[in-house]
């Protein structure tokens, strides 16, 4: 999984795109927030392989339709699911 932090120059939200790539192409999210939690809401796309820009990065619409560059370089990198996520609340 791959993230990618920014800010929509259009609504003014706070994004997060989280990504994965696959032979078909990227899937991943678009979530937005607003600084008073106003706006809260987000959405999916998937970008076919043929459709990338060589050289990485690409782009996707924010929610409120301003399109948002995504470098090729994400901001943080997650090779692997943690297979313990779970909050434990007692020593069991």
């Amino acid at each position: 999984m791959k993230y990618h932090w920014t800010t929509c120059p259009n609504c003014r939200c706070e994004i997060s795109i989280n990504t994965s790539e696959s032979a078909r192409g990227i899937s991943g999210s678009l979530r937005r927030w607003s600084a008073n939690r106003s706006i809260n809401d987000g959405r999916q796309f998937e970008i076919p392989r043929a459709q990338l820009p060589a050289g990485g990065g690409f782009t996707t619409a924010c929610v409120c339709g301003q399109m948002i560059l995504t470098p090729a370089k994400p901001d943080a990198v997650s090779a692997e699911r943690d297979a313990d996520l779970r909050v434990k609340l007692s020593a069991d």
